[in-house]
């Protein structure tokens, strides 16, 4: 078998300058307001969604258990 040779790890470092952070900072003030304006617009189609896709997968899945308990006795 060959020896193991080591793999050097090279890590690159990356900084921000001060008009980045600005920036970032910016949209991280911004994100309340952005959240609420999303749910606003595209929140009824979302609850909607998700009401419809775990309400039918749970039912299915009380249906099964109801089945099995059934053929149990």
């Amino acid at each position: 078998m060959a020896p193991r040779q080591n793999i050097p790890i090279r890590e690159i470092l990356y900084q921000l300058s001060p008009y980045q952070q600005d920036i970032l900072k910016q949209s991280f003030s911004n994100a309340p307001k952005t959240f609420i304006r999303f749910m606003q617009e595209k929140g009824v189609g979302l609850l909607t969604f998700t009401t419809l896709f775990f309400g039918i997968k749970a039912w299915t899945e009380n249906e099964v258990h109801k089945e099995r308990l059934a053929e149990r006795f």
